[in-house]
């Protein structure tokens, strides 16, 4: 994620979460661009805002925005069409929800507003890499729709079920991704994580995943040549999806997971392993970009009394970034370094590592392999072994 800054007289840092500057005390927002987040001058005789920069395009706040505090979200009146039949003004990343919670139970509302920072987050760094990205309003046949809501009740953190209430699933259909809010809930969350054995389990965590079941059938299950070779890195996604699942919840992982596969709930089903890699693609990508616009420096490798000076950190170019010029070995190889310097920095403050999972060599082929397929170089493919291997 890049770092903002107010444009006023103490420039003051804005994070992609912030809807108020600190320094100025003005309104902090999103726009419809979904590339900066920025200061908004109102205007109170007509109840609208703008940019200093450009004080002839107005703005008002999402609705979302505007009702619940749920997202920072500022909609362009210029340019807003919307959505036949409805009068909602929604901003880019609320477009998306087809379900939004009850909110009649106002301990809802906190809970989807952790739902629409994660959202909003993930949607950033694929509107970034320019990965197709339309509503199904926009797209009905192949659009990207969100529900969030739950079956549980959340005066006891999602532990008893509601009555009369479908069962809510977290997961992805053509399309269509479910969240359940228990997700948002730190102690429903942890008690699944601790259930799970998992070692990592975050609200974000869960859009990335899903978004990769998605973007799987955007990128390849539409391209017989793709979807062939993508079989030799992640093996046959065409296999019973529910007898690899009953196997995997009875019997678990093979002891030796870790060889292939970057999670133990890779190793479920081709198609699972293809979303798992998918987020950690993700994870990778954004933290390091946060890492890059912060200036963050530091040595991993060596004794320091053998090292006559720190070495700074090399990061990807910032221009390229997010671009196929971008080398994927560079990449991986950077962060196994990073990797070590933010584990250790939890491990200061008394937590665990932040990033607990290994990139062995088949697992940086299938990552390497993702970025091919996003940025559609899989024709790169047969020097993909040996480039990474090289690495």
């Amino acid at each position: 994620m890049k770092t903002f800054k107010c444009d006023c007289k103490d420039h003051q840092i804005l994070f992609f979460e912030s809807s108020t500057c600190i320094a100025c005390e003005r309104l902090v927002g999103l726009d419809d661009n979904f590339d900066n987040v920025e200061p908004y001058d109102l205007d109170e005789t007509i109840g609208q805002y703008f940019k200093a920069a450009e004080p002839d395009v107005r703005y008002q706040k999402c609705d979302n925005h505007a009702n619940y505090k749920t997202c920072t979200g500022m909609v362009n009146l210029n340019t807003f069409v919307p959505v036949e039949g409805e009068d909602e003004v929604l901003c880019f990343a609320c477009r998306f929800n087809e379900t939004i919670p009850d909110l009649s139970i106002v301990e809802h509302i906190p809970l989807w507003k952790k739902m629409e920072v994660a959202k909003r987050r993930a949607l950033y760094t694929l509107k970034s890499m320019k990965l197709p990205l339309e509503t199904i309003a926009q797209n009905p046949d192949s659009g990207l729709s969100f529900d969030f809501t739950t079956d549980r009740d959340v005066n006891d953190h999602f532990a008893s079920t509601l009555k009369n209430q479908e069962a809510v699933f977290t997961g992805h259909d053509c399309g269509h991704i479910t969240i359940n809010l228990a997700e948002a809930d730190e102690v429903a969350r942890s008690h699944t994580k601790l259930a799970m054995g998992e070692k990592y389990r975050t609200l974000l965590g869960h859009f990335r995943h899903e978004l990769g079941h998605y973007y799987f059938d955007k990128l390849i299950a539409g391209s017989p040549q793709k979807h062939a070779l993508c079989k030799q890195y992640f093996g046959d996604d065409e296999l019973s999806y529910k007898d690899a699942m009953d196997k995997h919840y009875k019997d678990g992982a093979p002891e030796n997971w870790r060889d292939s596969y970057i999670s133990e709930y890779a190793t479920m089903h081709a198609y699972e392993d293809w979303a798992e890699t998918w987020s950690h693609y993700m994870h990778i990508m954004d933290t390091l970009e946060t890492a890059k616009n912060f200036s963050i420096t530091g040595s991993t490798i060596g004794n320091a009394e053998e090292t006559e000076e720190v070495e700074d950190l090399t990061l990807p170019q910032d221009a390229y970034f997010f671009s196929a010029q971008t080398s994927i070995t560079n990449i991986l190889d950077t962060w196994t370094d990073f990797a070590i310097i933010l584990n250790s920095l939890n491990r200061s403050m008394g937590m665990s590592d932040a990033y607990p999972f290994v990139l062995t060599q088949p697992v940086r082929t299938k990552l390497a392999f993702i970025h091919h397929a996003i940025h559609d170089r899989l024709n790169r493919m047969p020097n993909l072994m040996v480039e990474t291997e090289n690495s």
